[in-house]
This record gives structure tokens, sequence and C-alpha cells, in this order.
């Protein structure tokens, strides 16, 4: 069976390396025959090019109305015979819906929707109404997309997974200073502020070890951070670090935040850390609760709540054997989140929909 995988985003985060995963177990299957397609630019087609049995489809932009891609994908399904067309980021979900509308009897449309906003009005919102399924990568999306409209016989829940054999195990640093990490874009709803007022309370906690903060990534939210850094003291204990390869960092953090605030998914950085064999601490969003039960395989506290996120650090600064068992469960737990496992629940979806 021949799948079209499409993803317009010009970037290499999280939700193209589920692309990446799923097209090469799609690849390695030997019953599906995977093309994917993504702006001639896009790292996600350098990293797919070095796979074998993998086609790949350069586009000439990364418009979703853009004619020529409409005009390509027209060739595949009237002449080369794809019959599922599968978007993984929003603007790609427009182009297969826009294909759906015009060739509604010869494709079937998937989406995967990785955040957990509502569905917007119009035809922003009914081109997932209109696909034959959408896969939510949580449950909370789930439930949010059905209350927004969405049928709920067309709903899928298969969350992300990772390649643990693509990470290193934690190194041990021997300099006696506690690195406390955070990975992710410096957007609204990843909460770097929280975590930086989170810094200001454990800068006036007494008895803990010497301590440092290095952050991963970039985005608008990245000289604000830096400003609210520097207004409350803290920056001394901060590195920015910009964009980066998460996986040559991840080593060295002794432990890892995710003060989320909204829109999560399902977080990749959070198994990313299990793999790796360092405790996780997050906020209490309905799907990072999915991942993480507090306790056994991280700790969790209530979203936005600084000071909350304060103490969750100062307890494993001050507690190794609560730090050794969250990184028990959470190697125990990554396991159910493997990309083998996302891709065959993508496999048997495509099979369910073909008849």
């Amino acid at each position: 069976m021949h799948i079209l995988l499409i993803d317009l985003g010009k970037e290499m985060r999280g939700g193209q390396w589920q692309v990446y995963y799923l097209t090469r177990a799609l690849a390695r299957s030997g019953e599906f025959s995977p093309i994917l397609a993504a702006p001639a630019d896009a790292p996600l087609m350098r990293h797919a090019a070095a796979l074998e049995g993998v086609r790949t489809l350069p586009l000439a932009g990364c418009r979703e109305w853009d004619p020529r891609t409409l005009h390509t994908i027209r060739r595949l399904v009237h002449t080369e015979g794809v019959r599922v067309l599968h978007s993984h980021c929003a603007k790609s979900a427009t182009l297969v819906g826009i294909c759906k509308r015009l060739w509604s009897a010869k494709v079937l449309a998937v989406h995967s929707r990785r955040v957990s906003y509502p569905l917007k009005k119009g035809w922003r919102g009914s081109k997932y109404v209109q696909a034959d399924a959408v896969v939510a990568v949580s449950r909370e999306i789930a439930d949010v997309m059905i209350a927004s409209g969405m049928p709920e016989p067309k709903v899928r829940v298969i969350h992300s997974g990772i390649d643990c054999a693509r990470y290193e195990k934690r190194r041990q640093r021997g300099d006696g200073r506690v690195v406390v990490g955070m990975v992710g874009a410096f957007t609204p709803q990843k909460g770097h502020e929280v975590l930086v007022q989170a810094l200001a309370e454990l800068d006036r906690e007494t008895g803990l070890p010497p301590w440092e903060v290095r952050m991963i990534g970039s985005g608008e939210r990245f000289a604000p951070v830096a400003a609210l850094a520097a207004e409350l003291g803290v920056d001394a204990h901060m590195s920015m670090l910009g964009w980066q390869d998460s996986r040559d960092f991840l080593p060295d953090f002794d432990m890892l935040t995710v003060p989320s605030v909204d829109g999560e998914g399902s977080s990749a950085t959070i198994k990313e850390a299990w793999a790796v064999g360092i405790p996780v601490v997050c906020s209490d969003l309905a799907s990072n609760l999915e991942l993480v039960t507090d306790g056994r395989n991280g700790l969790t506290f209530p979203n936005r709540d600084h000071a909350a996120l304060a103490a969750c650090l100062t307890r494993l600064m001050r507690d190794a054997t609560l730090c050794e068992r969250l990184v028990q469960g959470g190697a125990e737990t990554v396991q159910e989140f493997t990309d083998e496992r996302m891709a065959a629940a993508y496999m048997e979806l495509y099979r369910s929909l073909a008849g």
C-alpha cells in the first residue's frame, strides 16, 4: 500500500522526528511503500534521503495552496495509485484537506494532531472533520477535538514514540554541580518563565549543592526570558544555549524540567529523559499526566506554580534515593512509548481504513 506522508515544516523538531520514525518503519515493513513529501530544503528530507526503500518528494515550498504541489499529488493519486494521504502539521493538513475535497473517492485522508488546542471554526476545523481519521498523540488532544465537533469514531489515540537507541546514557561529570536542564522552543506554551521564577526561589534556598540551569532551544521568547532572568538576579545560574541537538546535552543533565503551561501533546522530551536516565519534573497538564505518574517515573507540580516547581527541584537535589527510583520508573515506562509501537499502531490504522 502506498502511503504519502506530508510535513511542510522547515525545522527538525519532535513532530518531524515522528514522521521520520514512521517513514522508516513503513519502509522496513515490506507491506507499505512510503513516499515522504516535504520542502526541498527541510532537514527532514536530508534525514530521509539516507533511508533505504523510501521515496522522497521535494516540494517547491511550504505553502499549502501551491498549485505545483497539488499537481504533483494528483499525479501520484491518479497514475501511481497512492491511497493514503497522511498530514503531520497544520499546513499539510490543509493541503490534504484540499486533496480530499478534490478526489474524495480515490484517497483516504489521515491527520496527526500534536497540540491540545480546540479546533478552529470554518475551513481550518472542517478539514479535520472531513478526514477519514485523525490521530491525536494524547488522550487529552482526542477529548478536546471531540468536544470541538470531531466525530468520535474518526479519532484515534497514538502516542508519539522515540528510538531509545539514539540516546546515550547519563554521564558522570564529577564536578560536584547539579545541572538542571530544559529542552524546548522558546514559545509561550513551554513555560520558560515559570522555570526562571522557580530559580529565584531556589536562589533563596540554603544548603543546596552548587547548581546551574541549561536551556536548549530558540524562539520568540528567548530575549524576554533572558530579561526576566536578569531582573530576578538568576541569570548567573543560567546558560541559554540556543537550538542544539538535545542528544548532545541530555547526558550531562542531572534532572530535566518540563514546565509547559498549555498546548502540550505527547512530550518527546520526557521520553528522551527516561531513555537517558535522568529524573523528570513536569507540570500537571493532562497530556503530561498520561506519561508521568508522580513519585513513580517523575515528579509533577501544579501548572504555573513556580514555587512548587522549585520545591520539586529541591527534593531531587537532596534525595539521591528518590532520583534513582524515578530513573528506574522512567526506564520501565519508556518501553511503552517506542517508535516501533507508534509505527505499528499507524500501520494497523492504515489497514483498517483500507478495509
